[in-house]
């Protein structure tokens, strides 16, 4: 009998979260945003956000590319998730980095990624900020992270068509993910398509150019 009270219960959920609605219908590693929002909401999951995110600041070769994809992509359903929320604190790591202020960056960057964890430009500047200041070792952990995060989204198409389009849900990962394929950004344009929302980005690579696409959707549905 308390199994199947319990079994209710999960259902009554899913059909709830089911019932209030997204727009975003694509699967994400196999799994819709409402299975995401159960399997991450719940304390007693292997799939908690909480330890997710813990992973992800801790990504040795235990953790696998689905748990990571759970918590960048679960990371969008909770409530610290608005994707304009940190731009400007992106920005001033960023110009400290630029002006060699590396100890205010890394400052800024350890507050950034602490507040926005998924956030991929927090990770690189912070990489770059403590690579900067010496510390190898700090450096090398950031640098997994953002590279083993890369690593996962670049599993989520081709990046080739809008249906093969990479998943982000930051505008700045883009710019993290061309730097990791080697890509320097000409121009980008945004398109929208069946409540889907795109951005083009058309890259130069080894005397080539060429369109990549990236899948803002999470963006653009989560927007506050």
């Amino acid at each position: 009998m308390k199994k199947t009270t319990i079994s209710l219960l999960i259902l009554w959920s899913f059909i709830s979260i089911s019932q209030s609605g997204y727009n975003f219908k694509k699967k994400i590693f196999g799994f819709t945003l409402d299975q995401i929002t159960l399997m991450t909401d719940d304390g007693d999951s292997k799939l908690y956000i909480d330890d997710l995110l813990f992973k992800m600041f801790n990504p040795d070769s235990s953790v696998t590319d689905f748990e990571l994809a759970m918590g960048y992509y679960g990371f969008v359903l909770q409530p610290d998730y608005k994707p304009d929320k940190y731009i400007g604190l992106e920005l001033q790591v960023m110009a400290l980095n630029n002006d060699h202020r590396w100890k205010k960056a890394k400052r800024y960057a350890d507050s950034l990624v602490t507040n926005y964890p998924t956030c991929l430009m927090g990770h690189v500047e912070l990489s770059y900020a403590y690579n900067s200041l010496q510390d190898t070792i700090q450096a090398a952990l950031y640098r997994r992270i953002y590279e083993r995060l890369c690593n996962m989204i670049f599993q989520t198409g081709d990046g080739l068509s809008i249906e093969t389009a990479y998943l982000v849900t930051g505008y700045k990962d883009i710019e993290v993910l061309t730097q990791m394929m080697r890509m320097k950004i000409k121009k980008r344009k945004t398109k929208t398509k069946k409540k889907s929302t795109f951005e083009i980005v058309t890259v130069f690579k080894n005397f080539e150019q060429k369109n990549i696409y990236f899948d803002t959707s999470l963006i653009t549905e989560f927007k506050r």
